[in-house]
Formats: structure tokens, sequence, C-alpha cells
């Protein structure tokens, strides 16, 4: 007899949140549904800490989050903190000036807190109660980054080529693609921050073993947690390779794929 789910790690962007960056309603009713049954559900996302906690308190669920590509991992979403893997301070100051030179913008985190190179018209300074305005890329190196985004084209490729020629064994990049396999942005973490080593990680703290996960996603940095589920599922709107190496394809984001996949494999069981 099929393994029961014990556990449902999902994604946000292009999964469980629709395109203008709402919940699935329903996807995220039966969510509840799942942990209300004793299902553990993990939010597992490139996002930060606060952002994730929102979606927690939406969804009325306690288990830990992963968090910034796996770079943090929480045990719940008020803590305690389970891991938290840097990117080394001196790597991310030379990514940083290399950006700088460039007249590129990066996006950096450090601890719990986003530093936003200055635009045009901009104030430096506080502006909500986990960002910041910095004159510069080099100002927001305040301490070991979890996470820096790049958006700009130009800017990805040649700060992805200078940490994959130079920084290989210091930090990881990872480049995100929309469906139709145009770059979106690229991210750099931490050598070991990932949603796979984060998702084995909060298995091995609740003693659940894989064939007991479901895993929902959209986009390749979902790859490495379906290495660690016993169904993997990937949204309609994912890449055609991400399509490809799951267990089954879904709908889409905006026509209730999460729901489709806890229907499926989840709630018949409950």
């Amino acid at each position: 007899m099929k393994e029961r789910i014990s556990l449902v790690a999902v994604d946000l962007d292009g999964t469980l949140l629709r395109s203008d960056g709402s919940l699935a309603p329903r996807g995220a009713t039966l969510l509840q549904r799942a942990a209300h049954g004793g299902v553990h559900v993990v939010l597992a996302t490139t996002r930060n800490p606060d952002s994730v906690q929102r979606f927690c308190r939406l969804l009325e669920i306690e288990d830990p989050i992963i968090c910034t590509n796996g770079a943090q991992v929480w045990g719940s979403p008020d803590g305690p903190i389970w891991a938290c893997y840097c990117i080394p301070r001196e790597v991310a100051l030379l990514i940083a000036q290399w950006a700088d030179a460039h007249n590129w913008e990066l996006s950096t985190t450090v601890g719990l807190m986003t530093y936003l190179r200055q635009r045009p018209g901009q104030v430096p300074g506080q502006i909500a109660p986990s960002r910041v305005i910095v004159p510069s890329n080099s100002e927001a190196i305040v301490g070991e980054p979890v996470r820096i985004l790049v958006w700009q084209p130009k800017a990805i490729e040649s700060i992805r080529s200078l940490c994959q020629s130079t920084f290989s064994t210091q930090c990881r990049t990872e480049t995100y693609y929309s469906p139709d396999g145009n770059v979106q942005s690229l991210g750099i973490f931490a050598p070991q921050a990932d949603k796979g080593t984060a998702l084995a990680l909060v298995l091995n703290r609740l003693a659940i073993k894989r064939r007991q996960v479901l895993v929902i996603g959209d986009n390749t940095n979902d790859l490495a947690m379906f290495l660690y589920a016993g169904v993997s599922v990937a949204m309609a709107n994912a890449m055609n390779e991400i399509r490809r190496r799951a267990d089954a394809v879904a709908p889409s984001n905006d026509d209730e794929g999460v729901a489709w996949a806890l229907e499926t494999f989840v709630l018949g069981q409950l």
C-alpha cells in the first residue's frame, strides 16, 4: 500500500501564489485542511522570513519554514532558527564593488534586513521594518549576506560568470526563469544553501521519510527538493525541464494547481 503523505513542501511564487501575488484561495483552504489533518505544511521559498511569516499567519500554519532558497531554515514561523548559511563577507563585498563599478542594482539581505541600492530620486534610509535604501551596493555589506539578488540582464550574465569563475567554492548561483524560458533574476547564496538541503534537514528533525513527502514547485531551485520527495509535482506554468523531471504535472498557479495536487495525493488519506 502506498505510504501516507506526512509532509507537503510547497513553493510560493509561481506555485501557491497566483500571478497577481495573492494566495490561490482553494489551494490555501486545502493546505489548511491538510494541516488540521496532521500533515506538516512547509513553505519553501526564496523569499525572506518576514514575507514567509505573513503567509504562515494567513494559512494558520506553525510548521518549519524554508526561506531565502534554503539559506535560512526555521523550526516554526517564529523560530528557533535551525540553520543559517551565509556568503563570506569578503566575497560579498567584491561582488558589490563589481556591481557598483558597473552601476548595477543589487538586493542584499544580511540577517533579517534587506538593503537596496539607491535609485535616482530615492532618499537613503529605512523604508520598511526590514528594508533599507543605501547609496551603494558596497554599503549593504554590513555583515555576511544570506542572499544577493540581481535583476538587470547584463548584471546577471556578468555576476554569474564572476561567481562561477572566481568564487565557485565560496558561493553558488541560482538562475530563475519565466515559463517561456527567459531569465528573470539571479540569486547568490552560500554553497550549502539550497531547498533540497534545507528540506533534508527538516525531514531529519521531524523524523519523516522521503517517501512520505509531497513537493510542489515551478522553478529550477525546486528540483533540489524533488530529490527528497516521494511524489514531486510541477506546475503547468513551469518550464519544460521542470515538468519533465516531476512525477506529475498540476494545472497552473492561476488554475489552482496546488489544490489539484492536494486532492490527488493527500486529502484522500485524511
